[in-house]
């Protein structure tokens, strides 16, 4: 930087230069990641937890290939170290398949039992699925290191080293290592270990082995023969000695740790990451994994550990992985900048005096830019922008200011809570200056002096802009309960979808429209690094929002249920005619107008056949999923924790009524969900089988109709020992089919033991207490 700074002072000066130097060579691209691997500053050390009870947890790694192998032709070596004794056992391997791995561990614990814990890096061979079944038959639970960090596992890669260093000197003189490997471990396991203070033997057995040397002392002093002890006696002293020892272990293990942490931080600074920030990492390089260089760049997911954390590649989201801290560092971006070139005028302007001007508002009514069915003729969009144009004041880009409602926050007995800001990218302080500035325009928010205080966060929008959101976490677990119910999406549809002409409206920022109580106005208050604020409106993200924002539209729209409806803020009129609904649009156009409310004249519609409601295309009495919905499902990535599982399957089954067998096709993928099984999944063929043929279903979902009160539903029932299914159809006016629904259940709630006969005669049972099911056949007309 300093060499850079000289040659521009050579011909050019600005104001600020240095700073613009240190900027522009900090975010360069190749210099991040050509920089030394130790230009940033470690973590601090966290020092693995003390285990008292032996072989409840061991750390296993591999050696290998060796240089020769033995003569039985074995090139590799499995080692288990004993957390709690450092007692170690080492089985020579021919390879390190999984199959052959599985079989060393086993040898090792026949002999001193099964661990509750077992500690190992990521390689194939210990998480394999073979690998992974064996841990859940011996209810073993599994624990791998970070990519690329050994010093998770630095137990065993320190007894690795000094193994290696034994073999080597033995392999001068013996060419088979593995004839002397039991000799080699007696070594190292009679030695004191300096973190406990006593060697391995004396740990695992209370008492000292007989060793070589012990061999020469008796054979100096004549042989003499110990006075034996009782058995009760023995094993009573044996019991005092062992608790004494582990003890005294505990207490050296705690001084070991505390003297390597102190020696360690010395140089270790705490480093923390945000979701989404982008980061570099430390890989190994290709051509020699022994050099690393840093790649990226990759984006953070979330963070794992107080030091791990999960990375996605910036090019490729597909692939995540899980890093140390110490393999990451920060990327910096450098700002994109537009160049200017400024000519001076040929000829000197006239100068006039200025004009004082009356302010004008020339942005538009917002009725221009409300969409018109494409289906409406000529004068029907003619009628409709007349319409429009005698309720143009609820079309704006402002938020209204309604009296009918009013947002209170109960927290009877609780003390003001008050939270630090989070710490943000200085990326985002300018994005966030500009939303205080606009709420402050809008009479949104006000300057605090609450006691309350709660931190801000900026989530991003489909848009590319951010959605200004305070973290109200701690003020929602204090609030009373709102018990207000939300209306049905099912039910919603269901009566949207019988409209021939439909028009779906957005209120503008509905929260905001929304004033907060006197007193719940400093229980608002938010804090940021540019000082304290406080709502006068209700804010997104506090508890009990919804439901004060459904009651009012449910108030609003009352006694319009006929041809209104709303699920928040997306209200949603329907009509048979055109003639009735231009009427129903006045009356409900009446009513938002006399609540003091606007609506977002870019999200409303106005006389389609067919409108996007609540994820689904609904319209001229049928119903299908939203493409653009479907499309993400297609792009899925492949899932690799329980909570990915989840997400997909919450998606999926948001269209399951559209999906025949959809219990059936999911329920591999539901099966990984049970709380038996570890977080990291095991994505077996049947489960990517699964994974792939639910995407089909649902790009090929039929078109379900829209039920029809005034007629009588026909229900078709079936069962097998995997499922119970039904089929929920009408008889339309021109004598053909409609489905309305698809209703599955996976046999897992139901006795897999039951044939399929009287699994047949147990649907109706199951179908009969269907919410959908009941809704729609309870009180029917008669066949």
């Amino acid at each position: 930087m300093a060499k850079t700074r000289h040659r521009l002072t050579q011909a050019f000066f600005w104001p600020r230069l240095s700073e613009d130097v240190w900027e522009y060579c900090r975010t360069c691209p190749t210099c991040q990641k050509m920089g030394k691997t130790g230009d940033h500053p470690k973590a601090p050390l966290h020092p693995m937890p003390i285990i008292q009870e032996p072989f409840s947890r061991v750390a296993v790694d591999i050696i290998g290939p060796l240089p020769r192998p033995s003569a039985t032709g074995k090139r590799y070596i499995l080692t288990v170290v004993d957390y709690a004794t450092r007692y170690p056992e080492a089985v020579a391997l021919s390879n390190i398949q999984a199959d052959t791995v599985a079989d060393g561990l086993l040898q090792v614990f026949s002999r001193v039992g099964f661990p509750q814990e077992i500690l190992s890096d990521q390689g194939s061979q210990f998480t394999a699925e073979l690998t992974q079944q064996l841990w859940r038959l011996c209810g073993v639970k599994a624990l791998h290191s970070a990519p690329y960090h050994p010093q998770t596992n630095g137990l065993c890669e320190r007894f690795n080293g000094t193994l290696k260093q034994l073999i080597r000197a033995y392999a001068q003189e013996r060419k088979d290592c593995e004839k002397y490997l039991p000799h080699l471990l007696f070594a190292y396991r009679e030695v004191p270990q300096e973190s406990t203070g006593f060697s391995p033997f004396e740990l695992l057995y209370g008492r000292r082995v007989r060793g070589p040397l012990d061999l020469d002392r008796a054979q100096w002093e004549g042989g003499q023969e110990a006075e034996g002890l009782p058995a009760v006696s023995y094993v009573l002293e044996l019991r005092e000695r062992l608790t004494e020892l582990t003890a005294m272990v505990q207490g050296n293990m705690q001084a070991a740790q505390a003297q390597q942490e102190a020696w360690y931080d010395r140089s270790a600074r705490s480093r923390s990451f945000l979701m989404g920030q982008k980061v570099l990492v430390l890989k190994p390089q290709r051509q020699n994994k022994l050099q690393a260089s840093w790649q990226g760049p990759y984006r953070v997911v979330t963070q794992v550990g107080e030091t791990t954390y999960v990375v996605v590649s910036c090019t490729d989201t597909r692939i995540q992985r899980t890093f140390h801290v110490n393999m990451l560092k920060a990327y910096h971006e450098r700002p994109e900048t537009v160049s200017a070139i400024c000519a001076p005028a040929a000829e000197e302007a006239e100068q006039f005096p200025l004009v004082d001007l009356p302010g004008i508002d020339c942005r538009p009514s917002g009725v221009e830019q409300v969409q018109l069915g494409e289906g409406l003729g000529p004068h029907k969009q003619e009628q409709a922008r007349q319409l429009l144009q005698e309720h143009q004041e609820l079309f704006s880009a402002l938020p209204g200011y309604t009296s009918r409602a009013v947002h209170q926050v109960e927290t009877p007995g609780q003390r003001p809570l008050r939270q630090p800001a989070y710490r943000l990218p200085e990326a985002v302080h300018e994005s966030m200056r500009a939303e205080i500035r606009e709420m402050l325009e809008l009479g949104v928010i006000e300057p605090s002096v609450s006691p309350w205080a709660s931190p801000v966060v900026l989530v991003p929008k489909k848009d590319g802009t951010t959605r200004f959101c305070v973290d109200y976490r701690r003020l929602n677990d204090c609030t009373v309960t709102d018990a207000y119910p939300m209306p049905r999406v099912d039910e919603l549809l269901d009566q949207i979808s019988q409209g021939h002409f439909l028009t779906t409206v957005d209120l503008c920022k509905g929260y905001w429209q929304i004033p907060l109580a006197e007193e719940a106005t400093p229980k608002s208050a938010f804090i940021t690094p540019f000082g304290l604020y406080q709502f006068r409106v209700m804010p997104f993200g506090i508890k009990n929002a919804p439901a004060t924002f459904q009651r009012l539209i449910d108030r609003l729209l009352d006694g319009l249920q006929e041809f209104a409806c709303a699920y928040l803020d997306d209200i949603a009129i329907y009509s048979q005619t055109w003639e009735e609904h231009l009427h129903h649009l006045g009356v409900a156009f009446a009513r938002i107008r006399d609540a003091n409310l606007t609506l977002k004249p870019t999200k409303c519609r106005i006389g389609m056949s067919e409108v996007q409601y609540l994820g689904h295309r609904v319209g001229r009495g049928t119903q299908r999923p939203e493409p653009a919905k479907i499309e993400a499902i297609l792009e899925w990535p492949t899932p690799i924790t329980k909570t990915q599982v989840l997400a997909f399957l919450g998606m999926a089954g948001y269209y399951r009524k559209f999906v025949p067998n959809y219990s059936v096709l999911a329920k591999p993928l539901t099966d990984l969900t049970k709380k038996t099984l570890p977080r990291q999944v095991l994505w077996s063929p049947e489960c990517e089988t699964a994974f792939q043929q639910l995407k089909t279903a649902l790009t090929q979902a039929p078109l379900l109709a829209a039920p029809n009160y005034s007629k009588r539903f026909i229900v078709h029932t079936d069962a097998s020992m995997f499922g119970l299914g039904a089929v929920l159809s009408q008889v339309g006016d021109d004598g053909g089919g409609g489905i309305i629904r698809w209703l599955t259940s996976a046999a897992n709630s139901y006795p897999e033991r039951w044939d399929t006969q009287r699994s047949r005669k147990n649907v109706w049972p199951w179908f009969g207490p269907c919410e959908s099911s009941s809704r729609m056949c309870t009180g029917g007309p008669s066949p």
